[in-house]
């Protein structure tokens, strides 16, 4: 049993990710659930087969507690872990290949406080794991909003604490032109300085960001952190090359199933 747990800030496309692949994975014969960790979300583009808000739920909360919603967010996430085992037993239940986890859009309420890398360190116990950042499609195409969320990535591994990967979400947004720049200014700090100065950043400031970028950027494909696909949850695109870096991070490459046997075979 694998762990693919979606991160990224609001309005990134995580939801409609894990129904996408969810999908992928399936049409693929492999079985997959989908675990929503969102004690506050009003709608899912998915039927979750295991649903945080059957325990907690932050509108509940916040009507309880007399909280406004960041408030309510925070004391539900903490409230989380109360449920955690119970969590574990139900996605155990169903015995499947991947657990494909949405995690709530407000990311800095869960993966910046205690509780949230908490709550996901005892749902994953001890099975492997990745996370799966999420960079707009729409900030990635303008530098600086690019630099800031690959910042935003490194601090969410680091809080995390699991190897990741990070996609370029809503690819269907992006001409091949502006994905091969995109990709071509992580790959080359002196693009990705050039890219910044022309956006109107100082010159000094910008040769710092590229620099940091391009210490903190894999050397190689067995880095803790893999960068970049682009994905799209609209057309599918990606689908089948996030797959490949999943099993590359998780298995070694290995194609194969995980070690409960698939149900469907």
């Amino acid at each position: 049993m694998y762990f693919v747990v979606f991160v990224g800030p609001a309005g990134s496309g995580k939801s409609h990710l894990v129904d996408a692949f969810g999908d992928w994975l399936e049409f693929n014969e492999l079985t997959a659930i989908r675990v929503n960790l969102d004690p506050a979300a009003d709608w899912l583009p998915y039927q979750p087969d295991v649903d945080v808000r059957d325990y907690v739920n932050a509108r509940d909360v916040m009507e309880k507690y007399k909280l406004g919603p960041n408030g309510a967010l925070v004391a539900s996430v903490d409230m989380i872990a109360d449920y955690a085992d119970k969590i574990r037993e139900d996605i155990e239940s169903f015995r499947p290949n991947y657990v494909l986890v949405d995690t709530p859009g407000q990311m800095e309420l869960f993966a910046f406080r205690e509780s949230g890398p908490e709550v996901l360190r005892m749902i994953i116990g001890d099975s492997r794991a990745v996370a799966v950042f999420l960079i707009d499609a729409v900030f990635a195409s303008r530098p600086a909003s690019l630099a800031s969320s690959l910042f935003l990535a490194f601090s969410t591994r680091l809080r995390l604490g699991l190897p990741q990967v990070v996609v370029v979400s809503k690819a269907d947004l992006l001409d091949e032109s502006t994905m091969n720049e995109i990709d071509e200014m992580m790959r080359d700090p002196s693009m990705f300085y050039g890219r910044l100065v022309d956006a109107g950043l100082d010159p000094m400031f910008a040769e710092a960001v590229a620099k940091a970028v391009e210490a903190l950027l894999p050397s190689d494909s067995s880095s803790a952190t893999v960068v970049t696909r682009f994905v799209s949850a609209v057309s599918g695109f990606g689908l089948d090359d996030l797959y490949a870096v999943v099993q590359q991070v998780l298995a070694g490459g290995e194609d194969f199933y995980t070690e409960e046997p698939n149900p469907r075979l």
